[in-house]
């Protein structure tokens, strides 16, 4: 089967992920909160970019070498983080790492993921990118930052725009257990819906069941704490600027603030060492009324200055989106649900098969456009066509 015949855009992959992962799960990985219109926004803004052409340049062949604050990628993009990957498709974390080793780009490595800190360092290498959420525990968070140097990370994600569990109701209505924000047990309509997708079940059971595995060890030294509740009591509305001030002395490598909107934050933390900031909303799961982060780019470059790196995440889904927020001001973007329906839908397939049409779409795009390089795409937000 020639998988870019059957399945040439991320968006084609909804569908068969659907099919192939139980309804709760589906919806976990899909939903947003409140009535989604934070979400739907994040795409209807990325499809109000326009990009004009100029012709008359002769064949280009795109480079797409991509600079990033001290690092240098061979792509514009990286993949977000995204917690209990491996729920959604057992070993997503490493299929999706050692597509990024491959292709080198980064991969996001969640603190709540269900792979640990050290087996992604193996499949990702160089290209693991590990994101915090900020632990009650303030020695939880050195032991964490330890165990990431101690493997090889050299970049930091701390995201700040999670300061308690949304509702995300549409899981409620699919019945997923709800952790930390509720009843995490497993009801007989989960259990149902599992096994109406056996390759699923059987894969999952066999890889641990739904693993924290970042943070096992943490919950093990507290007795009798469920994980789940120990997460919840750890990890949420931890993180506040002293903190912040705190984590940045510890951690040597490159921090990126993840999940800010508004320009005054933004400037805050590049006083306290911040490297950049990821402009986002969460892929629409916190807050239904937050903006698109593309809407508040401006903004926040006005705010922090041009030579402080802007990553922006939530909606992008193809090779165009990257374009377009590259257009729009963004220095790098991040991609989440659309490598997560390409893993769910493919399996191990899915990791290389979403990074060859995200790189075939930013080729194609620049062609059309008549860009030669990636720092040609950048001075479209300032030249314009």
């Amino acid at each position: 089967m020639n998988l870019m015949n059957k399945y040439p855009r991320l968006s084609d992959l909804k569908k068969p992920a659907s099919k192939r992962i139980p309804k709760f799960v589906y919806a976990y990985l899909d939903s947003g909160t409140g009535h989604d219109h934070a979400k739907d926004g994040n795409r209807t803004f990325l499809d109000g970019i326009e990009l004009t052409p100029k012709f008359m340049r002769g064949r280009i062949n795109p480079d797409l070498t991509t600079k990033l604050g001290s690092k240098t990628f061979k792509a514009p993009f990286g993949a977000a983080p995204i917690g209990l990957s491996s729920l959604i498709w057992p070993g997503a974390e490493s299929i999706i790492g050692c597509a990024a080793k491959k292709y080198g780009f980064p991969y996001t490595l969640s603190t709540v993921a269900g792979e640990s800190i050290e087996m992604v360092s193996r499949s990702a290498g160089e290209m693991a990118w590990f994101q915090l959420y900020a632990p009650k525990d303030r020695e939880l968070m050195r032991d964490l930052l330890r165990r990431a140097k101690g493997c090889g990370y050299s970049t930091l994600l701390v995201t700040a725009d999670v300061p308690s569990p949304s509702r995300r109701e549409r899981m409620r209505i699919a019945g997923a257990p709800l952790g930390s924000r509720g009843n995490s047990a497993f009801s007989s309509r989960v259990i149902w819906q599992s096994l109406l997708r056996p390759e699923w079940a059987v894969r999952t059971l066999f890889n641990g069941g739904a693993r924290f595995r970042n943070m096992e060890p943490y919950a093990k030294k507290n007795g009798t704490m469920g994980i789940t509740k120990f997460i919840g009591d750890q990890l949420n509305g931890s993180l506040d600027w002293d903190y912040l001030s705190e984590i940045r002395a510890q951690w040597d490598g490159d921090i990126y603030l993840k999940g800010l909107l508004h320009g005054q934050d933004a400037a805050r933390a590049v006083t306290l060492g911040i490297n950049g900031i990821v402009v986002s909303n969460h892929g629409g799961r916190q807050l239904d009324a937050a903006p698109s982060p593309l809407a508040q780019l401006s903004s926040i470059r006005e705010a922090v200055g041009d030579g402080v790196p802007l990553i922006v995440d939530s909606g992008i889904m193809s090779g165009l989106d990257v374009v377009r927020a590259l257009a729009a001001g963004a220095d790098f973007a991040l991609i989440g649900r659309g490598f997560m329906y390409a893993v769910a839908a493919l399996g191990k397939k899915g990791g290389e098969h979403a990074v060859t049409i995200l790189l075939e779409e930013v080729c194609d795009v620049m062609a059309q456009l008549g860009l030669k390089n990636i720092d040609e795409v950048k001075k479209i937000r300032s030249t314009g066509f």
